[in-house]
């Protein structure tokens, strides 16, 4: 059977071969890459470095764990901005009432109640 092959054939199977090699060889890169990215997942080039598969589910844990991270991260950040607004509120608040206690201040003064007030606090 192998002498009915033709050298077209043996062109392309050796073709194929070639393609299938180097996407392996791109997937292996890949899984290299991710073992020295993922935490407690590096690779040293030996037999007694991390399975791909192995690599791949710490990738996919370590995934996981950053999502809920950034998670909390966004829901601190709400609370941050609402505190934010909440203080901008009360010093517009602050200066509203700073600015009637002058006025009011003022109202009295003018009156001569400022000093009978000043007596009462003593």
């Amino acid at each position: 059977m192998d002498s009915l092959r033709t050298p077209r054939d043996e062109r392309r199977r050796a073709q194929h071969n070639e393609v299938e090699r180097r996407r392996r060889d791109k997937i292996n890169n890949w899984i290299v890459t991710l073992s020295k990215i993922i935490p407690d997942c590096s690779l040293d080039g030996t037999k007694t470095g991390a399975s791909k598969g192995g690599i791949l589910s710490k990738a996919c844990d370590y995934i996981g764990e950053l999502k809920q991270h950034n998670q909390r991260l966004q829901e601190s950040l709400r609370a941050v901005e609402r505190l934010q607004m909440d203080n901008e509120q009360l010093r517009r608040q602050l200066k509203e009432l700073k600015s009637e206690n002058a006025l009011l201040r003022a109202q009295l003064e003018h009156h001569g109640i400022d000093k009978i007030a000043d007596a009462l606090a003593q």
